[in-house]
């Protein structure tokens, strides 16, 4: 590997530690830049798992105090995304990425057309006599599962469709909603880097490299999108939500 390619990768975690902060998704960029360095598509995914954690971690310690403000079911939440990123990490090892390719395309325009309806989903539904959105804990619970069950496995896009998820099934605010997909993606990722690393499918340089890049990304995106309006915090993740949609369907279709 060059010193152009450790160049590029850097600044690729930069931009990948800003976009995983305000929205997730940044493993669609991430990964065939890996890629175009000469890894196979198992040490790409798990370079990514290593590379851009930072994002999360930051993210989470940034958004902490949002993350105390929704604490109820948090220590379930983490359970859940602990289980289900432990199997799908397992799930990745054993059976290889090939096989949540076609499905990728389809996750992410359901996650995004879900992201972009969801509060007028959710206002027709609580429209609707007898809907509470606490009566449907359960299924957000369910949903949230089987994504990091996703994301131990193949996780591009998956704080998107959590991201949605939150937006249907909660009353909480966008920057609510950031700090608990950033805790539970963070610890569901550092399982499945731990896996990987017992694998022997981590490349090491690469992924350190990329995730420099991230940390600062990462620590600068999360001090601005803090601050910004709601409003447009939707609107970025919506548009990036659309890009990578589009993206997905052109490159495993």
């Amino acid at each position: 590997m060059t010193a152009i390619d450790l160049l590029l990768l850097f600044a690729g975690g930069v931009l990948a530690g800003m976009i995983n902060v305000l929205a997730g998704g940044a493993g669609f960029m991430t990964f065939p830049l890996l890629i175009a360095t000469g890894l196979t598509e198992m040490q790409a995914n798990a370079a990514n798992f290593v590379a851009l954690i930072p994002a999360n971690i930051v993210g989470t310690a940034v958004y902490r105090k949002e993350l105390s403000e929704v604490r109820q079911n948090l220590v379930l939440r983490l359970v859940l995304a602990a289980v289900g990123g432990t199997l799908g990490s397992l799930l990745f090892v054993w059976l290889g990425a090939e096989s949540f390719r076609v499905a990728i395309p389809w996750l992410l325009l359901f996650a995004t057309i879900s992201f972009a309806t969801g509060p007028l989903i959710k206002t027709w539904l609580e429209r609707q006599k007898g809907f509470d959105v606490h009566r449907w804990l359960w299924l957000s619970l369910c949903l949230e599962f089987l994504v990091y069950l996703y994301g131990g496995y193949f996780g591009l896009g998956m704080g998107i469709i959590l991201l949605a998820i939150y937006s249907i099934f909660s009353h909480m605010t966008i920057h609510h909603a950031q700090a608990l997909r950033n805790a539970t993606i963070a610890l569901m990722t550092m399982i499945g880097i731990a896996i990987f690393a017992a694998k022997g499918i981590v490349p090491w340089l690469p992924s350190l490299v990329m995730m420099a890049g991230a940390i600062v990304g990462g620590y600068g995106m999360a001090q601005i999108a803090r601050r910004m309006p709601q409003g447009l915090v939707r609107g970025a993740i919506l548009c990036w939500s659309i890009m990578l949609t589009l993206y997905a369907f052109w490159r495993y279709h």
